[in-house]
């Protein structure tokens, strides 16, 4: 395997544990009925855990 092919495939490791992470944080907050700042298109926004963990489960 060369270097390129390691940095995708350590990419891809990155990626499905920060998914994963996110969505445990949405399934925590969502469990005691919180919100989550995030930032859309650059406008910091709050939105309900529920509705980014429905939108979320989607993908």
């Amino acid at each position: 395997m060369n270097l390129e092919q390691e940095n995708i495939e350590l990419s891809k490791k990155i990626f499905a544990g920060l998914k994963l992470a996110y969505r445990k944080l949405y399934e925590k907050r969502a469990a005691n009925n919180e919100t989550v700042i995030i930032s859309v298109n650059g406008e910091i926004k709050r939105v309900p855990a529920k509705d980014l963990l429905k939108d979320y489960i989607k993908e």
